[in-house]
């Protein structure tokens, strides 16, 4: 048998089609500035779902915000301006805000900004002005606390024209991840479900459980799993994270 490998794999689960949904109804709104909201525990997709989105659609940007830029409004404008193709944007906030505007009212972007809730409220109200003259979309990707932050701002929240919440994944979604990105059959519902379990729906551990699933069916020269195989992936994974203690 030829050695099972675990490939990079986007997997449309119903987050995904949840996302997607959204995106569209953003498009509804268009030429009105609008904030999308994509929000939910960390491990749950989002980001993985936005760098496939950009990556697979014209005319989309993404940004990665950083701690360090919580002292300075202008970063966050200065790595857009980057990003949209300014390629020696100004250093005075104010011409460089007005660059930034200029461009994506030609452009038209959607501009992705993940992980805003490392920053301050004068960033989201940045990116309120420059959604509000621009009538570009802006989406916003965070955990569970980026909601209340903007509800706190009701200038803000009154732009949050889309919204939804990535939850965990399904114990469908991990046996399509599974199969997809592994080609790994479970032999029944139990070992899906004990990977399920042990994962609480969250994609990153179900990754981690499953490149020691492939190297114990490697070892074995099958690709079949049953749920006796699957916790002792699981119980190999949690030894290798240094956690010695309980049973799965």
């Amino acid at each position: 048998m030829e050695k099972l490998t675990v490939k990079p794999t986007f997997v449309k689960t119903a987050n995904v089609r949840n996302a997607e949904a959204m995106m569209a109804g953003l498009a509804l709104a268009d030429g009105e500035g609008r904030f999308g909201l994509v929000y939910g525990r960390a491990g749950r997709g989002k980001t993985r779902w936005s760098q496939y989105y950009v990556a697979n659609n014209r005319n989309c940007h993404y940004v990665l915000a950083l701690k360090v830029w919580r002292s300075s409004l202008g970063e966050l404008l200065k790595r857009i301006a980057v990003e949209i193709g300014i390629t020696a944007p100004p250093s005075r906030i104010g011409a460089l805000f007005t660059q930034v505007a200029e461009r994506m009212v030609k452009t038209r972007p959607a501009l992705f900004i993940d992980e805003p809730e490392k920053l301050t409220i004068g960033h989201i109200e940045i990116l309120r002005d420059l959604t509000e003259a621009t009538a570009a979309p802006i989406i916003l990707i965070g955990e569970d606390e980026l909601p209340e932050m903007m509800r706190s701002h009701r200038r803000v929240w009154s732009r949050t024209y889309q919204q939804i919440q990535f939850r965990p994944f399904g114990v469908a979604d991990i046996v399509q991840y599974v199969t997809a990105s592994a080609g790994i059959r479970f032999v029944n519902q139990a070992a899906a479900e004990a990977m399920h379990k042990a994962s609480d729906g969250d994609i990153r551990i179900v990754r981690r459980d499953l490149i020691n699933l492939v190297q114990i069916l490697n070892a074995k020269g099958v690709a079949e799993a049953d749920e006796k195989t699957v916790k002792a992936a699981i119980r190999q994974a949690l030894h290798e994270d240094g956690d010695m203690g309980g049973t799965v």
